[in-house]
């Protein structure tokens, strides 16, 4: 007999990992799958598929690489249109240590921006969930 245990009170946030990098792709996918974290990741390659992923489906949080042939910037600003109420929280994930480019981003509407090189998994967990509160709370 099996039988499921409903210890969470709320079930897993949905991200959408948007990273044309496979390396990172995988590794911060399969990341922010495994234990404790447990979260559901739709995975996107490119901008578009990103986009049309946000449309249709309820999204918790984006992960969102500014170092893409297509402007992440350009995704970043048709996912917030109005940066002072944000519909979805948005988290820079990338290699780019620029902070011109994180203070941009975050002008614009991303809660958060982390270097990939120097975030840890635990790190990457508790800007996700102060991203969604954040979010959550201006609504």
């Amino acid at each position: 007999m099996t039988s499921l245990s409903v210890q969470s009170s709320s079930p897993p946030k949905t991200i959408v990992l948007i990273e044309d990098n496979e390396d990172d792709l995988q590794y911060w996918s399969k990341t922010l799958r495994s234990a404790p974290f447990n979260y559901t990741v739709l995975e996107s390659s490119d901008a578009q598929t990103g986009l049309e992923l946000c449309r249709d489906r309820a999204i918790d949080c984006v992960l969102l690489d500014l170092d893409m042939p297509e402007s992440g910037f350009h995704v970043l600003l048709e996912l917030i249109p109005n940066r002072r109420h944000p519909r979805i929280p948005v988290i820079i994930l990338t290699h780019l240590p620029h902070p011109n480019l994180w203070e941009m981003a975050k002008h614009n509407g991303a809660q958060a921006c982390l270097l990939k090189q120097r975030t840890s998994a635990q790190e990457l967990h508790c800007a996700i969930q102060t991203a969604i509160t954040s979010v959550k709370s201006q609504n």
